[in-house]
């Protein structure tokens, strides 16, 4: 089968194959190729995931009869509203409200609620709260009822809040904001 003419040729045949790849250029094989993507690659893909993100929270709230919309992205339904209630927004800063309250994933998994944990106590200006709480708080009225789909960018990003919170998490807050009453 193979004899000495075979392999002579087939190795001839190799060696011809190799030079025609080599191009007499000094390195034949090409260098390690570029896997850093480029600023523009990231930007795209930030795009990309900011318009998924948008267009699931607009199939969630477009459920919602009255649904509107922040600047930041935050749906908003106002569910009561009292009449000649107290804006936010007027309290001085370091008043404390009192949230009844529950935020759950889109999973319909509970992070926290004020059944399970009693209400959430929330000082204007001074809370560790993410901005998209802060935000909806602030354009309320006491004794107000909102319920609110924020994004991951005005909750708790692109990091979460291990292990309840996951990344990028659309959070869904439903809340009831009144003045602080101290436990009796």
């Amino acid at each position: 089968m193979w004899n000495g003419k075979t392999i002579g040729l087939a190795g001839l045949l190799g060696l011809a194959s190799f030079a025609s790849c080599w191009n007499g250029s000094p390195n034949p094989v090409p260098s390690t190729l570029n896997t850093q993507p480029t600023q523009a690659d990231l930007i795209a893909f930030h795009k990309q995931r900011a318009a998924q993100l948008d267009s699931l929270i607009s199939a969630v709230a477009s459920q919602w009869p009255g649904v509107t919309q922040t600047g930041t992205g935050i749906r908003l339904e106002w569910l009561d509203r009292p009449p000649q209630a107290t804006k936010v927004s007027d309290l001085p800063k370091g008043t404390v409200l009192e949230l009844h309250h529950a935020f759950a994933l889109l999973d319909d998994r509970v992070i926290t609620s004020w059944q399970q944990d009693g209400p959430l106590a929330f000082e204007l200006g001074a809370t560790d709260l993410p901005t998209g709480f802060h935000e909806i708080i602030g354009s309320a009225a006491l004794g107000d009822s909102v319920r609110a789909l924020i994004p991951p960018s005005r909750a708790w990003g692109m990091t979460g809040l291990p292990p309840d919170i996951p990344q990028e998490a659309v959070i869904l807050a439903e809340m009831r904001i009144d003045l602080y009453r101290t436990p009796e």
